[in-house]
């Protein structure tokens, strides 16, 4: 999402300390036993943890091997819209037209439909205080004025008796396609649902969210399926700080943004989404950010991205789920994201991803604000989760200059933390 607004929302003071860029990879572990431990521990462990977790959650001689795509859609995530506002871009054209979308090319029969339910007070509490919670809650008995007033609280977002509810469902929604790939029931899902979540923090709105979906759902994983390894992709074209906020001290869970940036003009505005901030405490080293400088960016520039970056720290960091904040206000032709990247190239990206944690990947939908072109976004990324071929890409080409300005930059700042990344003592070579 994007705003007018240069307000800096709370928490924007909590930025990480910058990782010094001109000591060694043995210098930094040195200094840093925490960290040293937990991944030594972590690969150590890793063998018996996938062990454990494959006994207790989908035992292969016992269950068929996972096959099926889950979707969880409702008409209930369009009842509301912006009651002073009837331009707003966050409206319920955003998940009808995907599903439209989808029915037309033929690829919503070959879903499974997964019924969404509502998160409990419970579940998002992992993430978000109960002060806010009942807040939220309480918005379903206010007036219009009254909406407006608590709305203006927060940075870009609105209220409406519904959003709660929906907001529920949303979080609940990725709870669902959790629950099922973490028992072999399917192999991966999308949840097509509203509102997003991946600005939302423990105790405020923000950029349209009310409460973080994939967020939740890391933590959901964590403690109902003994998941000990998350990864969260973040492709849409602003920055997570929600996310980033609720794990990096967090060495479970991998958070891997590629964003607008543009030095922090772009909303939110925020240092956190700069390459510098790497997580903190225990958890540093698993926090990445891939911030682009410039609009106009390509499928080259994204794959470049995950191939040099993401995908080798993956493998490293081997996930037992993937969840992918999957916005797609970064398709060419968005209003808010300004970039080039094609529909086709989502479905190279879902596809890459597909092949970790054995497949076990849910997305949920975020951002995305040309109503077209966030449809043909989602349907491509259904083809790869559906088990499609990658289409032909027209021109992907090398990454631009300006994009491996930005590669590099990260690499600079997590090669320190990451074995795949420290052969190349923080250079880039393609």
């Amino acid at each position: 999402m994007d705003s007018t607004s240069d307000r800096t929302p709370k928490g924007s003071q909590r930025s990480p300390k910058k990782t010094p860029q001109s000591s060694g990879k043995r210098e930094k572990r040195n200094q840093k036993p925490n960290l040293h431990e937990v991944k030594n521990k972590g690969r150590r462990d890793r063998g018996k943890a996938e062990e454990e977790m494959t006994k207790k959650n989908m035992d292969s001689h016992e269950k068929p091997k996972a096959v099926g795509t889950g979707l969880v859609y409702s008409e209930l995530f369009s009842r509301y819209r912006c009651l002073w506002d009837s331009s707003h871009p966050e409206c319920p054209e955003r998940v009808t037209t995907v599903v439209g979308m989808m029915e037309t090319e033929g690829l919503l029969s070959r879903c499974l439909q997964v019924e969404a339910r509502a998160a409990s007070d419970d579940e998002l509490s992992q993430v978000h205080t109960r002060e806010y919670i009942d807040l939220m809650r309480s918005t379903e008995k206010m007036t219009e004025e009254e909406l407006k007033c608590v709305s203006d609280r927060y940075d870009s977002v609105y209220l409406h008796p519904d959003l709660f509810s929906c907001a529920c469902l949303a979080a609940g929604s990725v709870l669902q396609l959790v629950d099922k790939v973490m028992t072999s029931e399917l192999r991966n899902g999308f949840a097509v649902s509203r509102p997003p979540g991946h600005h939302a923090q423990a105790e405020q709105m923000n950029g349209y969210c009310m409460f973080n979906n994939v967020a939740v759902a890391a933590r959901y994983a964590q403690k109902q399926h003994g998941v000990q390894r998350v990864l969260i992709v973040d492709w849409d074209v602003h920055h997570g700080q929600g996310i980033q906020y609720a794990f990096q001290e967090d060495p479970s869970v991998l958070y891997f943004s590629v964003h607008r940036y543009e030095e922090g003009s772009f909303w939110p505005h925020l240092p956190e989404g700069d390459s510098s901030a790497v997580g903190s405490g225990p958890g540093e080293g698993y926090n990445i950010n891939v911030p682009w400088i410039k609009t106009g960016m390509e499928d080259g520039d994204y794959i470049a991205a995950f191939q040099r970056i993401l995908m080798p720290v993956a493998y490293e960091f081997q996930p037992q789920l993937v969840l992918v904040a999957a916005g797609f206000d970064s398709v060419a032709g968005d209003p808010k994201g300004e970039m080039c990247a094609s529909p086709q190239c989502f479905s190279v990206l879902t596809h890459m991803l597909m092949g970790l944690a054995e497949g076990r990947i849910v997305l949920s939908l975020e951002g995305g604000y040309n109503l077209q072109a966030t449809a043909e976004g989602a349907c491509s990324s259904w083809r790869s989760l559906l088990g499609d071929p990658c289409p032909h890409l027209n021109s992907p080409g090398a990454p631009s200059e300006s994009a491996l300005t930005s590669i590099s930059k990260t690499v600079s700042a997590l090669y320190p933390f990451w074995d795949q990344l420290a052969d190349s003592g923080g250079r880039l070579s393609f």
